[in-house]
C-alpha cells in the first residue's frame, strides 16, 4: 500500500473502477459510460523491420486493392502502410520499420486467445497476408524482411490494460463531443482520474490535457492559484 494526501489514477478507466476498486464507487452516470458509450474499435498492428531504405517515399501510403481481402473476419478494400523512413532511431542505416494497422473485433480475438495454438496460427496468417499485400506494392519486399511482430487487441489489453483493447477510449460521437466527464468517483475523497477514459477523443494531447484539468480542480479545492508555464 502507498498512502498519499491525493491519489491520481492514470490507469485504464474500467480496470480502475471495476477491478481495482471492485465497483464500489460508481453511480448511474459513471456506470452508463461503460454500458452505453461507444469506444474506438481495437486494432491489429503488424510491424516489419525491412532491409530497405524507402528513400524519397511518402511517410504514409494508402491504395485500393485489386480484390478484397479478408483479415480476421473483416473485409479490406483498401490498404495502407506507415513508413518510418524519417526516423533513424527505429532502425539501422539503410533499414526501415513499416507499420500496418487494421480495425478488428475484440470479441473475436478474446475468444481465439483461449486456444493459444489457433491464436498463434491466426497471427502468422495475418502476417503472411499483410506481407503479400505489401509485396504487390513494393516488389521484392518479402525477401527483405528481417523482423515481424503482430499485436492484437488482446496484446493491447495485456500490455496497456486498456478496456477491450481500445487505443483511444471513447469514440467521438454526437453524444460525446464536448462531454465533460467526471474525474472523481462518488464516495471516494481525494481521488481523481486522468487519461483517455475521462476525456472523449483520446490521443496523447487529450490525455495530457486531462492531467492539466485535474490539477486545476485540485488548485481550486485547495484555494491555490493555478499557474502555467512553457517547459
Amino acid at each position: 500500500k502507498h498512502h498519499g494526501d491525493i491519489v491520481i489514477s492514470a490507469s485504464d478507466g474500467h480496470s480502475t473502477i471495476f477491478d481495482m476498486l471492485d465497483g464500489k464507487y460508481i453511480n448511474k452516470k459513471i456506470k452508463g459510460y461503460y454500458e452505453k458509450l461507444s469506444i474506438f474499435p481495437p486494432l491489429i498492428l503488424v510491424a516489419l523491420g525491412v532491409n530497405r531504405s524507402f528513400e524519397g517515399m511518402p511517410h504514409v501510403i494508402y491504395w485500393p486493392l485489386k480484390k478484397p481481402v479478408s483479415i480476421a473476419g473483416e473485409e479490406l478494400k483498401r490498404f495502407g502502410v506507415h513508413i518510418y523512413n524519417y526516423d533513424p532511431t527505429l532502425a539501422p542505416e539503410g533499414k526501415t520499420v513499416l507499420k500496418c494497422q487494421l480495425i478488428t473485433n475484440y470479441d473475436y480475438w478474446k475468444e481465439l486467445s483461449k486456444n493459444p495454438l489457433r491464436y498463434k496460427e491466426e497471427k502468422e496468417e495475418i502476417a503472411r497476408k499483410v506481407i503479400g499485400l505489401l509485396e504487390e506494392r513494393f516488389s521484392g519486399l518479402s525477401s527483405q524482411i528481417e523482423m515481424c511482430d503482430v499485436a492484437t487487441p488482446v496484446t493491447w489489453e495485456r500490455y496497456t490494460g486498456n478496456w477491450q483493447g481500445s487505443f483511444e477510449g471513447w469514440l467521438i460521437t454526437t453524444k460525446t463531443v464536448g462531454m465533460q466527464m467526471s474525474k472523481t468517483l462518488p464516495g471516494l475523497s481525494n481521488f481523481y482520474m486522468v487519461g483517455q477514459w475521462v476525456e472523449p477523443g483520446g490521443g496523447v494531447p487529450t490525455a495530457a490535457i486531462s492531467g492539466r484539468n485535474v490539477i486545476q480542480i485540485i488548485c481550486k479545492r485547495e484555494k491555490k492559484l493555478f499557474v502555467t508555464k512553457i517547459p
